[in-house]
């Protein structure tokens, strides 16, 4: 797919020193650059305060329910 980005002159003063510096294609480094915004963009969703998240104690745990679960189909194809 091909899209058109519109660049102030001064990012892309910048964009062409880096791409340069790097012997890398604008088209790799704009690849390169959309897929670490994803990455970074679906690793810091959360925050870093799910890492220490332990639920609402009144609550009785989901693991609890475990028993309830059916057995898994074994013919899934």
């Amino acid at each position: 797919m091909n899209i058109s980005v519109y660049l102030p002159h001064s990012l892309m003063d910048r964009f062409q020193s880096y791409i340069k510096s790097k012997g890398t294609t604008k088209n790799a480094a704009i690849r390169e650059a959309v897929e670490l915004l994803l990455r970074e963009d679906k690793n810091a969703s959360w925050g870093s305060w799910i890492d220490d998240f332990t639920g609402d104690p009144s609550l009785e745990s989901f693991e609890s329910y475990r028993s309830e679960l059916k057995e898994p189909n074994q013919k899934i194809f």
